[in-house]
């Protein structure tokens, strides 16, 4: 197996041309196996994760034909079969994002693509499991077993974790959705009472997924934007829960916690230019927060419908935050803004609670995390082919995020 094969960081594997397996193999998989390799040589914006998929998952039935038929095989298949195993999984992972991100940008928290993306994350974790029972039947070598269960280890965290932060997304498109229903200028009491209803909740999930993103440092996955993401997100939940039982000081220290993690992710020009909505301008400030809430984006055309324009060039080169990315810009920032306006104008006119700074004892108002644990689909190798429980409906038996 090729360098760096205890993170999942290096995924997908590249095969190499000039491996000793090309003197083993068939001429109908080396050509199985140029395909593999083609779709990695193509552009990302070429060649979808599901052609990756069905391409690789080809590759993986010839081996297995290969394997099973020859009852032994040398060293260099098995590791193969490893690879080509792992890749499809990480496609999966892939396709599995990329769909989140879809069910998101089409405003509606019932569409089914919310259950398909879960689906694909079955696949690739039931696939994973699938690789850990073939490879500990047949790896000889201590060394290798131990970098097959790390590697599968961090692969089966990062799938929990995607399941995880895919209820998160869920959890604020159904808020987006409360909200831009009747955007007005101010939220009033009784629209944080009823976003307080439910704020504990999701900083309690969005604790869980921080949780599961310690764990998953190193890889493909997680980076310190995501950690920033999800600590903004705790104490932006836990502030509207502080506000509602008359904690305006806390509410406040909360939200200035989560105004910090954000300027970790976003450059401070794109909280400044929202300063606007704490303006006299009241009809201004309205259409800029409808129009903020209710932005539809469509592919390439993000730059133009990007309601704050930003001074600074910032990029994002993780696909999971190209996702969460979404969030901030049509509905985590404008929401941020507007409760950091409610809550000053509450403790000014009303409340006059000193404002709570000490993070620490910030911190002691968390509650424990909430996690779900995602369960892989079952793979099985028969008649020729490796294929899910679920045959090939992705929509099929996939169950709900809650």
């Amino acid at each position: 197996m090729c360098d760096n094969t205890m993170s999942t960081k290096g995924l997908p594997y590249k095969l190499s041309g000039s491996s000793k397996i090309t003197t083993v193999l068939k001429n109908d998989l080396l050509i199985l196996r140029n395909n593999c390799i083609s779709t990695l040589n193509i552009s990302r914006s070429k060649v979808d994760s599901i052609t990756c998929i069905d391409t690789w998952l080809n590759y993986a039935n010839g081996l297995l034909i290969y394997r099973y038929g020859a009852g032994s095989v040398e060293a260099v298949v098995e590791e193969e079969i490893a690879m080509v195993l792992v890749n499809v999984a990480t496609f999966y992972q892939d396709v599995g994002i990329e769909t989140l991100h879809r069910a998101y940008e089409s405003s509606q928290p019932s569409n089914n693509l919310w259950t398909t993306s879960g689906t694909y994350l079955k696949r690739g974790l039931g696939l994973i499991c699938f690789f850990r029972a073939i490879s500990q039947m047949n790896a000889a070598n201590e060394a290798k077993n131990m970098q097959i269960l790390n590697l599968t280890n961090q692969l089966s965290l990062e799938f929990q974790l995607l399941q995880q932060l895919g209820i998160v997304i869920l959890a604020l498109s159904k808020l987006r959705a409360k909200v831009s229903k009747n955007a007005i200028a101010d939220l009033e009491p009784e629209q944080l009472k009823e976003l307080g209803a439910s704020s504990v909740f999701y900083a309690k999930l969005c604790i869980g997924s921080y949780n599961t993103a310690l764990q998953c440092q190193g890889g493909r996955i997680v980076d310190g934007l995501l950690l920033n993401f999800l600590q903004s997100l705790i104490y932006l939940f836990l502030s509207i829960s502080q506000y509602n039982i008359d904690e305006c000081g806390i509410a406040i220290g909360m939200l200035q916690e989560s105004i910090k993690k954000l300027l970790n992710i976003v450059p401070n020009s794109q909280l400044k230019e929202l300063d606007i909505l704490s303006s006299s301008d009241i009809t201004k400030k309205r259409d800029l927060i409808k129009k903020a809430l209710k932005r539809k984006i469509h592919g390439t055309s993000l730059k133009k419908q990007h309601i704050f324009e930003k001074k600074e060039p910032f990029s994002f080169k993780n696909d999971v935050m190209l996702l969460l990315k979404s969030s901030l810009d049509d509905f985590i920032i404008p929401l941020t803004v507007l409760l950091r306006y409610r809550y000053q104008r509450t403790n000014e006119n009303f409340s006059f609670k000193p404002v709570e700074n000490d993070v620490n004892k910030l911190n002691e108002f968390f509650p424990s995390g909430k996690s779900s644990n995602l369960e892989g689909i079952t793979w099985a190798f028969q008649d020729g082919h490796l294929m899910p429980e679920d045959s090939n409906d992705a929509t099929h038996n996939c169950g709900n995020y809650f």
